[in-house]
């Protein structure tokens, strides 16, 4: 690995660095973030100036493109504290990079080479290795953020570019535990459709998911369950995280046809899943069908996957105003066994034998 340009440093000095709250358990999510932050700029169709310096705010001008037509890109990874050595390592970082690169290809950005994007990333956390949390369920979240600069108000792609990342503490994605989370099944808005954006990590089709989440918040739930633009009846996705049931001992996944997207931790799951023994389909899902196994027990399971959540076990389906029920609210065995197996490997507590672990580079 290695930049044709040499990365600048600006770092404060030691006096001025800030520090992890004495009690980790009031991390939260995303609500701070470390001294520094990576930065390089596109112009003249190459990368230049690859630099870290203090975390500040960005001067933007207002009529700069990712400001009217959302050319925006960025992932979402972490690095964690091993617990037998206290060393640090990135989960599978080489597949945010290639999906990084996929989201921008769709959006007609300039893609990154990997090496570079990986060595911005050891770079930046190894200058701000004290932020990194040591708490069981805690960890460096990290967004590497890609923006249009370019100012100018005529629909096109831009020509100049922002690429930096960012670093954040967090806590557990649900400070309540590992405990099962209610669902709402949106039956009339869409989140992506067939030869959409779907599957690039823009920011668009998150805020395309802000409406659902308030209703499903007025349920009572924590996230929206995704149904397909089309016919309204095959689930797709939560807003963060790829959806899992278990239905008659096999576990069924949506599969990543485009609207989807392909998540690192769900590639991870469903590896897990299949060298443990479990059956695994990649397959639709018609709610309908859902709701009758539910109804008939020959659902057992659900959970979701992301990297903010690890997995996140399902307990409960609101849809069409009712409420759906699943293992009794309760953390089904294969939802917890591949829990356990999965964080186990990201925090060093078992044997990675896929090479998933990456140590930080100092």
């Amino acid at each position: 690995m290695g930049f044709l340009l040499k990365i600048a440093k600006q770092v404060k000095k030691e006096a001025e660095r800030g520090s992890l709250p004495e009690d980790e358990s009031e991390l939260g999510f995303a609500k701070i973030f470390t001294d520094h932050m990576f930065l390089m700029d596109y112009l003249d169709d190459s990368w230049r100036d690859p630099r870290i310096e203090p975390y500040l705010s960005l001067e933007l001008d207002p009529a700069a493109l990712v400001f009217h037509y959302a050319q925006e890109i960025f992932e979402g990874m972490k690095g964690f504290r091993q617990e037998d050595t206290e060393e640090i390592s990135f989960f599978r970082p080489q597949e945010n990079a290639k999906r990084f690169n996929k989201s921008a290809e769709r959006m007609c950005m300039p893609t990154i080479p990997e090496d570079d994007f990986l060595e911005s990333l050891h770079a930046l956390v190894a200058t701000d290795k004290h932020w990194v949390p040591y708490s069981s369920g805690t960890a460096l979240y990290i967004r590497p953020t890609m923006i249009a600069t370019e100012v100018g108000l005529g629909v096109r792609s831009a020509n100049r570019f922002l690429f930096y990342i960012i670093l954040s503490p967090v806590g557990p994605y649900f400070p309540e535990g590992f405990k099962p989370i209610k669902i709402f099944v949106e039956p009339y808005y869409v989140r992506a459709a067939e030869g959409g954006v779907g599957e690039a990590k823009t920011g668009g089709n998150y805020a395309a998911s802000l409406y659902a989440k308030k209703k499903a918040k007025e349920h009572g739930c924590r996230a929206v369950l995704w149904l397909d633009a089309k016919e309204h009846k095959f689930i797709e996705e939560v807003g963060a995280m790829n959806q899992f049931f278990v239905i008659d001992d096999t576990i069924y996944t949506p599969p990543t046809t485009g609207t989807i997207l392909q998540g690192v931790t769900r590639k991870s799951v469903i590896q897990l899943a299949k060298d443990k023994g479990y059956s695994v389909k990649e397959k639709k899902v018609d709610i309908n069908t859902l709701i009758e196994a539910i109804s008939n027990e020959s659902c057992t399971e659900a959970f979701g996957s992301g990297t903010a959540a690890s997995i996140a076990p399902v307990g409960e389906l609101v849809y069409q105003d009712k409420n759906y029920v699943i293992n009794k609210n309760k953390v089904g065995a294969i939802t917890q066994d591949l829990y356990t197996h999965l964080t186990g490997i990201q925090y060093g507590r078992v044997d990675d034998p896929y090479g998933w672990n990456v140590p930080l580079k100092e």
